[in-house]
């Protein structure tokens, strides 16, 4: 048979980032068919019969859950128990729900605690999820690829590379041309830095550009860069020195498609100068086929808000249209991971579509904190800090919110600092 394997993606609201790049994820094994409520539901559908006809219609059923699902009355409990009668109709035995923690959790249902469950935190987690899928898929004589169950390498999801020109128009506050990371810095963008061989090559730490809270350049670091790499170096003996939380469940490598964080901003502007040196023979280069970069740095203060789409007014997010200023918490929720998302740690950073701002970039409300090139306070040597992050309000979160609120000194590290790059064509 030639169609594709029928998947079920059974979830909570709360989830929803997550189950999001899932689904892009199973998506992109042509094989796997994965049906999401809102990809597949359309205006005017039943959403009931709609959701009955799904879990009947499906081949197998993921059932995800989560710290924050597992306690909450809803919905998705409802899901489940349609799940689990129809599970009731297939062959003793047969792979058909995969219960898959998106975290540490404790599933509250009985008959799924018989099932082994896949801990979707854990390295090499979605390989096994393909297996399992593809084991289904063979019992019901359905075709796969030769490459089926074997995670597409990040290397190769060339969206994640993309740069967004911006032309400025007058009153914008950048008044040169220039590109803009289409997302923040990933995990698995930043872990070719450190597994390229040469991650401690002074040319990559040495004269980061300096600019002053205007955005008028000053000058450069000198050797301050290749001084902090050196002093971090003491403390390891891998020869890299890797992000502070590269380790972590929910923010580090495990999590290859969350923006990187736990960054000084030394390492951030390093991480610029590799991919300068490296263009032609990166993914940046290749999908990016117009630009040829003089110089890719951290953006200043006036790129970014012209990126974003302006600062009038001042409480306004990215995705408002001219002169409008969000207010409903709903709709920030549809468009940014804050603090009241109740996430408490980054999300993929395409997991958000409706919250691009103007030009179609990309996670520039929530998330994490993104690193400047400019001072923010020069004589205490703080660097400013744009965009607010999941740990930080709905109303810090705002275009204005980092102006009296945040900055950090160039060698601090948090679980909220990221950073996106600039390239500044020839």
């Amino acid at each position: 048979m030639t169609r594709p394997l029928s998947v079920f993606l059974c979830h909570a609201s709360q989830d929803k980032p997550a189950v999001r790049e899932l689904y892009k994820r199973l998506s992109a094994e042509k094989w796997i068919d994965p049906w999401l409520d809102e990809e597949n539901l359309l205006p005017g559908q039943d959403f009931d019969l709609e959701i009955d006809r799904a879990i009947h219609d499906a081949d197998a059923i993921i059932i995800c859950l989560s710290s924050l699902s597992v306690t909450k009355e809803g919905y998705v409990n409802k899901e489940i128990r349609r799940a689990l009668d129809v599970s009731d109709e297939k062959p003793e035995g047969s792979i058909y729900i995969i219960p898959l923690r998106l975290d540490d959790c404790e599933p509250s249902f009985s008959r799924l605690k018989k099932l082994h469950w896949a801990d979707y935190f854990t390295p090499n987690a979605h390989e096994k999820l393909i297996k399992s899928l593809r084991l289904r898929a063979t019992a019901l004589g359905l075709e796969t690829q030769e490459n089926a169950g074997k995670a597409a390498p990040a290397e190769t999801d060339l969206s994640l590379h993309q740069f967004v020109e911006i032309l400025p128009q007058e009153g914008a506050k950048a008044t040169h041309p220039f590109w803009i990371g289409k997302y923040p810095v990933t995990n698995s963008q930043y872990e070719r830095f450190l597994n390229s061989g040469d991650f401690s090559n002074p040319v990559y730490w040495l004269d980061f550009p300096k600019f002053d809270m205007n955005c008028a350049p000053v000058g450069d670091w000198g050797k301050t860069g290749l001084d902090f790499l050196r002093e971090e170096l003491k403390k390891v003996d891998t020869g890299i020195v890797k992000p502070r939380f590269w380790d972590h469940k929910d923010f580090g490598i495990l999590n290859p498609h969350h923006p990187v964080v736990g960054v000084s901003w030394f390492e951030a502007n390093a991480y610029c100068e590799w991919v300068y040196k490296n263009w032609t023979h990166l993914p940046e280069g290749r999908e990016n086929p117009r630009l040829f970069p003089k110089q890719i740095r951290l953006p200043l203060n006036t790129e970014w808000t012209t990126a974003y789409g302006g600062d009038v007014p001042d409480k306004r997010y990215p995705w408002d249209a001219p002169g409008e200023a969000t207010t409903s918490l709903k709709v920030i929720l549809e468009r940014a991971n804050v603090e009241e998302s109740g996430f408490g740690h980054t999300t993929p950073v395409h997991a958000y579509p409706l919250g691009q701002s103007p030009f179609g970039v990309m996670d520039m409300a929530g998330n994490v904190w993104e690193w400047q090139a400019n001072f923010f306070i020069k004589d205490f040597e703080w660097l400013a800090f744009r965009g607010g992050s999941w740990y930080h309000n709905q109303f810090v979160d705002r275009v204005t919110g980092r102006q009296f609120f945040h900055v950090s000194r160039p060698a601090k590290a948090w679980n909220d600092y990221g950073f996106r790059m600039v390239v500044i064509p020839r």
